[in-house]
């Protein structure tokens, strides 16, 4: 049986946040594909939704199940007998965001509305300001040029595509399935002046204050699920923090380096980079080989290149993508008009030599890991 991706991803973030299987005394959530196989024989998935896999269950007797294909990733509501896809009630948007939810079973609570076509078009509207907004901070694009994704610590592991910057804030500035706003201006309340430029596996997330633009940018935390966001000050500047992200990143198996560097940042009494520190005293040591091992595996990682801005050598860069393409003059033209062109897919070691011609060139690029 293949899980979808989604689900190894929300099964890994479970088992760093709970350590048993029945939670909140009610939910049994299925931690493995043996166990998963077990419920998907038992109750004959096979026979009556084939398309579907049990991912948690209660003593009711319902069940929630996700769709086996990787795109769709809602959580479904039915119970054991009536497994037909007819009966099946949303639940929830993704796994992840049901858990947040403190996994209720109870589909009245978490009813997920249609946007209307009116509703769609003013979530265009706004989001074309705000990239147009965001558009006049470089430190910002830079910040999302490079990004670093750090398992385990705490730290971003998550990080918006710029064109979709606005769906990036959903769960924090606003509820796009309740399509209600979330932003106040009491003590604890998410406000209008705040962009979330990444968070964590725990959906914690890490912004900016666009009051802060002369101070350009310092960076700020706050826990997710604590019933009010308290900003907690993490870095000066949108540009430290980048530093910092890299500096950690670069040595993420040297739990030493890491021991002492995060040691530092925590010790002026933060409690963001306290907790960070603690997460690394729990890193498994490594030797000098073992670590030079685990770099090198993490060099061979997929990754891809977009080119999100072409700069100025518009020239330049629609000969790469004819080449790159094997287009003609037109087609790579019409090519690079595109928001977001895929440049390069390849192991991430070899991508470099791809960033560097096209960041000589001026172009704004962004590098994914797959």
């Amino acid at each position: 049986m293949k899980l979808p991706n989604h689900w190894h991803s929300f099964i890994k973030t479970f088992q760093k946040k709970f350590d048993v299987e029945i939670v909140y005394g009610l939910v049994h959530v299925f931690q493995d594909e043996e166990a998963i196989k077990e419920r998907f024989t038992t109750y004959e998935f096979e026979k009556y939704l084939p398309d579907y896999i049990p991912v948690a269950d209660d003593s009711g007797g319902q069940v929630a199940v996700i769709s086996k294909n990787d795109v769709e990733t809602k959580v479904f509501l039915t119970s054991y007998g009536t497994l037909e896809e007819k009966h099946l009630k949303i639940l929830d948007r993704d796994l992840l965001h049901w858990m947040q939810q403190k996994f209720p079973f109870d589909k009245k609570d978490v009813t997920m509305r249609e946007i209307t076509a009116e509703q769609q078009a003013l979530f265009e509207r706004k989001n074309e300001q705000l990239l147009q907004k965001i558009s006049q901070f470089p430190s910002l694009l830079n910040f999302w040029k490079q990004t670093y994704s750090i398992e385990n610590l705490v730290l971003p592991e998550n990080y918006p595509t710029i064109e979709n910057l606005l769906a990036f804030q959903d769960g924090y500035a606003f509820n796009s399935h309740l399509t209600k706003s979330l932003i106040g201006e009491k003590d604890g309340d998410f406000k209008e002046s705040w962009l979330v430029i990444a968070n964590n596996y725990f959906a914690d997330p890490f912004f900016i204050d666009f009051n802060d633009v002369q101070e350009n940018f310092p960076v700020y935390f706050a826990f997710h699920g604590a019933g009010k966001w308290i900003p907690i000050k993490i870095a000066d500047s949108i540009h430290d923090f980048q530093v910092i992200l890299k500096t950690i990143f670069e040595n993420r198996f040297d739990k030493d380096y890491l021991d002492s560097f995060v040691k530092e940042l925590a010790g002026l009494g933060n409690e963001f980079w306290e907790e960070v520190y603690q997460n690394v005293l729990d890193l498994p040591d490594r030797t000098e080989e073992e670590q030079c091992q685990k770099k090198y595996e993490s060099d061979w990682r997929e990754a891809a290149i977009y080119i999100t801005d072409i700069g100025p050598n518009k020239m330049k860069i629609v000969s790469l993508l004819k080449e790159a393409y094997k287009l003609s003059g037109g087609e790579a033209l019409q090519m690079s008009k595109q928001n977001r062109i895929l440049y390069h897919k390849g192991p991430y070691k070899w991508i470099q030599g791809s960033v560097q011609e096209l960041e000589s060139l001026g172009a704004t690029i962004e590098i994914v890991i797959l």
